[in-house]
């Protein structure tokens, strides 16, 4: 089908006769990207006249990152989770947060992480104001020993605050994102790319991987932990975030 341009498909679905006003905003998106990058239909359709593969990712991926947090070293400044850590009566740090180590002792390390809270969802942590990049999830405990600024409204009436949590995890983290991303990247060629084109990260903005990750992830059997990596990946690589 890619060497004769998805012909069979084409006989009747054509870009030039789609009516983008009855298509759902991120199918309107994609079409205007596989236009640009070339794609025939079969790229992303596999799945539509012929029964879609059923990918897995070998155990043995994820046990080398988790392998990889054991060598973090003592002094590390900031580490990263490599999965969620829960802290008891506080809530959980979620994957690729970053954690500013500010003591380590006994194989514990005291950490501060700092992001934004949305007024009416103070339970959640997020890494930047107006971008919903999950850093850590609270109880009410937990969102009662913040450390909080005061709210100042985006340009959409949303209303956000900066807070920081310092708290104490003795849970194996990363010293830095990339394994994270290495790991994350396998997992996109095999639930993803297994199915259509690749997309990279920066073709949609931060807010919009979301629904768009979780309405993939439910065509395939990818884990729930597997799935927030993957769409923290995509996240903290859309077009929309500024990297350090």
């Amino acid at each position: 089908m890619r060497e004769n341009d998805s012909a069979t498909c084409r006989s009747c679905h054509e870009f030039s006769a789609m009516d983008t006003f009855e298509q759902r905003e991120e199918s309107v998106k994609m079409h205007e990207y596989a236009i640009e990058q070339s794609l025939t239909c079969i790229d992303c359709h596999k799945g539509v006249a012929h029964f879609s593969p059923q990918p897995e990712l070998d155990n043995a991926a994820r046990e080398h990152l988790l392998e990889q947090a054991h060598t973090t070293p003592e002094d590390a400044e900031n580490v990263y989770p490599a999965e969620a850590i829960l802290i008891e009566g506080v809530g959980e740090l979620r994957p690729a947060a970053q954690l500013k180590v500010i003591a380590y002792q006994g194989g514990k390390r005291l950490v501060e992480v700092s992001g934004y809270q949305l007024k009416g969802a103070e339970q959640l942590l997020y890494k930047e104001s107006g971008q919903r990049i999950l850093l850590a999830t609270l109880t009410q405990n937990g969102q009662a020993i913040l450390n909080k600024g005061n709210y100042v409204a985006d340009e959409y009436g949303n209303e956000w605050r900066p807070a920081s949590l310092t708290t104490e995890i003795e849970a194996p983290v990363l010293e830095s994102q990339n394994p994270i991303w290495a790991y994350a990247d396998e997992l996109d060629k095999v639930y993803c790319g297994t199915c259509h084109a690749i997309i990279p990260g920066h073709h949609f903005a931060a807010n919009a991987w979301v629904p768009i990750a979780k309405s993939m992830g439910e065509r395939t059997d990818i884990s729930s932990q597997n799935l927030e990596i993957l769409t923290l990946y995509f996240q903290y690589h859309a077009k929309d975030v500024v990297h350090d």
